[in-house]
């Protein structure tokens, strides 16, 4: 049966409620700063420019920094600007990771996908990943390992950042496209997931650990041992993930 377009509308128009648009804003901002894009004391880019970058009105930007000051997070000085509030780096870090919007049903959705595509990426790492591209990695996670040994703040930053590149360089050490396409369409979700391991006490440690028992096998050119070493990584976040939910 065909459909008559003028007697009823086919697509409804996104973002109808202006609200809709500015949290969005809100939690674009938030999880650039969790990402380490941005930096306690850093000056937000104006509103003009930040409307554009995001491509939504000014008016959903001034919104969206009002809310941000309302929570601390951000702070607004008179005729200079928008300027992320400075605390102390690891504080600050789980301010945010407690505010960021995470749906427990997406991350554990996540984590259904992870385990079935990273456990297969480090295993065609280990077979055909170029010699490079696999030192790369490795010097990735002996050089967290050696900064996390120095510092004694700004620890959540690092780990959050080295976690989001460990993975993402993972990809494209294996030379697929698609699936470099695929982790990169991922990166949002995957700060999701990474905002609720990286409040659990210790768990960015034991993340850098695991990633460093990954390199190991596939220095070894291990495939088999690298796949495995990937899953136990990924199953022992989400299962600290899930038990942080229900404490």
């Amino acid at each position: 049966m065909r459909h008559n377009l003028t007697d009823e509308k086919l697509f409804q128009p996104i973002n109808r409620n202006p609200k809709s648009v500015y949290n969005r804003v809100v939690d674009e901002i938030k999880k650039s700063i969790f990402e380490g894009k941005m930096s306690p004391g850093d000056r937000l880019p104006a509103e003009r420019e930040l409307a554009e970058m995001l491509g939504v009105s000014r008016t959903s930007v001034r919104e969206a920094l009002k809310m941000l000051a309302v929570e601390g997070l951000v702070s607004i000085r008179h005729g200079q600007g928008a300027f992320i509030s400075e605390q102390d780096p690891d504080e600050y870090l789980k301010r945010f990771a407690s505010h960021l919007p995470v749906n427990q049903d997406t991350v554990l959705d996540l984590f259904e996908v992870r385990k079935v595509l990273e456990p297969q990426t480090a295993r065609w790492v280990a077979e055909r990943g170029s010699q490079s591209a696999i030192q790369e990695l490795a010097s990735m996670v002996t050089t967290t390992r050696e900064q996390l040994g120095r510092l004694r703040s700004g620890r959540l930053s690092l780990l959050a950042g080295h976690d989001s590149n460990f993975h993402y360089h993972l990809a494209l050490a294996t030379g697929n496209a698609v699936l470099v396409r695929l982790m990169h369409s991922m990166l949002d979700l995957l700060a999701d997931s990474r905002s609720r391991s990286l409040a659990i006490p210790g768990r960015g440690e034991r993340s850098v650990d695991e990633h460093y028992e990954i390199v190991q096998a596939i220095l070894r050119r291990d495939a088999e041992a690298a796949a495995i070493a990937m899953l136990h990584h990924l199953e022992d976040v989400e299962k600290q993930v899930a038990a942080a939910w229900k404490a």
